[in-house]
């Protein structure tokens, strides 16, 4: 049986930028977490979810609540790293056109094909 990876978050700020790195499961931490780091001057807001194999209602719940500490204070915030097990769970919920993803993240584009004749 494969070990799943111990849970966890990590925090990484460089200037106007912070990323918070997921590791197992998203839970009510995420908020708390983020609570204690310091954001003066924070403008954008990354959350790393390539540790996160899967997700509920309780990781879905507490992103809905991680977005709306961010808009209250003007920060930007993205989702990276999202596994496509994962995004499906907020296609299915409706929450894909609430939550922004880095370009790396969407995969390449459909080509739409013009037939000239």
């Amino acid at each position: 049986m494969p070990r799943r990876p111990a849970a966890g978050l990590d925090w990484e700020s460089s200037g106007t930028r912070a990323v918070v790195t997921v590791r197992g499961e998203v839970g009510a931490q995420l908020e708390s977490f983020l609570a204690g780091r310091p954001l003066a001057g924070c403008r954008e807001l990354d959350i790393d979810l390539a540790g996160v194999a899967s997700i509920g209602s309780l990781g879905l719940s507490a992103l809905l609540g991680v977005r709306r500490w961010a808009l209250q204070r003007g920060i930007a915030l993205r989702l990276r790293g999202v596994q496509p097990s994962v995004w499906r769970a907020f296609e299915v919920t409706g929450l894909d056109r609430a939550f922004a993803r880095g370009a790396e993240d969407r995969g390449p584009q459909p080509v739409q094909e013009l037939a000239l004749f």
